[in-house]
């Protein structure tokens, strides 16, 4: 009887050290994988954008006929040989990058010789809070006629894209500051960014910045030596 009573004393004390073991063991896992699941996410935000050698392949599915050049501001020559059509978002750092690193070289190159003519288009990501207001001031801007200048103090503004500092770009550049804060915060370019989205989705894209060197797609953030390369292969013969 005793001994009865012993092994079931035994038995409940291992049944509870189990227990507790299969519980630790199930809270480290949970832990590991909350860890892991943050670890994943901060490697997202930080980690070094892709190479730049390796364009992501176009979307089978997009048609670049959808672009329309007529109405969107460019620079370059109207009848150049070659038009590049970018798809882009003024919070986008890649963008940034690819106008400070491979636009200023086209400026110098190929768009100052006419060469090439760069259409631009907003394509504002939903994830990015300030994008779609920043593309509406440049489409402002456009109206009294600084939409480039407007477009490279976006670009270099560190991100600085609240309304505030949109209407104190408007006042930097010399735009008609009533006019351009009227504008601004009545949405009235909104249905032109609107526009330009269903664009550049139709024609594929998915992502920012999306380029169309005479129909044909390039993505990303790309080096100025593989613009010049599409760009040569593009001239008409």
């Amino acid at each position: 009887m005793k001994d009865s009573y012993i092994s079931g004393i035994a038995s409940v004390i291992v049944a509870v050290v189990l227990g507790f073991a299969l519980w630790f063991s199930a809270k480290e896992i949970r832990m590991g994988l909350e860890r892991g699941a943050v670890q994943r996410v901060a490697q997202g935000v930080d980690a070094p954008a892709p190479s730049p050698q390796q364009p992501r392949q176009p979307d089978p599915t997009g048609n670049p006929s959808q672009l329309t050049v007529a109405g969107s501001p460019y620079e370059g020559k109207k009848n150049a040989p070659v038009t590049i059509i970018e798809c882009s978002d003024f919070q986008c750092p890649f963008c940034a990058r690819f106008y400070h690193d491979t636009e200023m070289q086209l400026r110098e190159n190929e768009i100052k010789d006419g060469t090439v003519k760069l259409v631009f288009k907003n394509f504002p990501l939903p994830f990015h809070q300030y994008a779609e207001k920043a593309a509406e001031a440049a489409e402002c801007a456009n109206q009294q006629g600084k939409f480039w200048q407007m477009h490279n103090l976006l670009f270099s503004s560190g991100g600085r894209l609240d309304i505030d500092s949109l209407k104190s770009y408007a006042k930097k550049i010399g735009l008609n500051q009533d006019k351009f804060d009227h504008c601004l915060d009545s949405g009235e370019t909104a249905g032109i960014v609107s526009s330009d989205k269903s664009q550049c989705a139709a024609a594929g894209v998915q992502g920012t910045p999306t380029f169309f060197i005479n129909g044909k797609m390039l993505v990303g953030a790309q080096p100025y030596e593989q613009f010049k390369r599409l760009i040569e292969e593009s001239k008409p013969r």
